[in-house]
């Protein structure tokens, strides 16, 4: 995602009638959508399903502890598919959604990923244990789609229920006109509740 579109987006967000999001966007100024999950799609997703309803810490040292017991991505991969990672932190319902992803062949991935993001959701959706949320993050922090919102995000329900409040409007329209940068709106709304 390139520097103008981040500078665009900024530009937006601060029309949407919130004088805090407004001041936080001049005080940090624009933000690029981060390269969350390094750049193999698929490993991409499989983390963010070992990241399901859990902290970052706690996803990012199961993660890290099963990339050092497995550090080769095809021995990764067939543990994954296979169930075979019990030892390593995962709840059987993470382990279960893994395989499931995993079962399906590299090709079908691919083929997801040139899918439209509308028919890409339906197909990993049909996926046990893969829902919205975790279609979301791989949609912005994966493929670095500028326009995407998860209203299962508790922090950004919280946000832009703040948000949209400050602003007098419906917190759905007012998140509806952040499009086409509903993914910056998300990332302003993430570093707010960390600052």
């Amino acid at each position: 995602m390139s520097s103008d579109s981040a500078f665009d987006a900024s530009q937006h967000l601060t029309k949407l009638g919130s004088k805090k999001l407004s001041d936080f966007i001049g005080d940090i100024g624009p933000i690029v959508i981060p390269q969350r999950y390094g750049d193999d799609p698929l490993m991409g997703l499989c983390q963010i399903i070992v990241s399901q309803q859990l902290s970052n810490q706690a996803a990012r040292s199961i993660w890290s502890r099963l990339c050092e017991q497995l550090p080769d991505r095809s021995d990764r991969l067939h543990a994954l598919a296979q169930d075979e990672s019990e030892h390593l932190g995962l709840s059987r319902a993470k382990r279960r959604t893994l395989s499931s992803l995993l079962k399906q062949d590299e090709s079908w991935f691919e083929t997801q990923i040139q899918a439209t993001p509308e028919n890409r959701f339906q197909a990993l959706t049909d996926l046990w244990g893969i829902g919205p949320w975790s279609v979301a993050m791989f949609e912005l922090f994966v493929l670095k789609n500028p326009d995407v919102w998860s209203d299962g995000d508790l922090i950004l329900r919280r946000i832009s229920e703040l948000l949209a409040s400050e602003a007098d409007t419906d917190r759905a329209e007012w998140i509806s006109s952040a499009a086409p940068f509903r993914s910056f709106l998300a990332l302003y709304c993430w570093k707010l509740n960390d600052s």
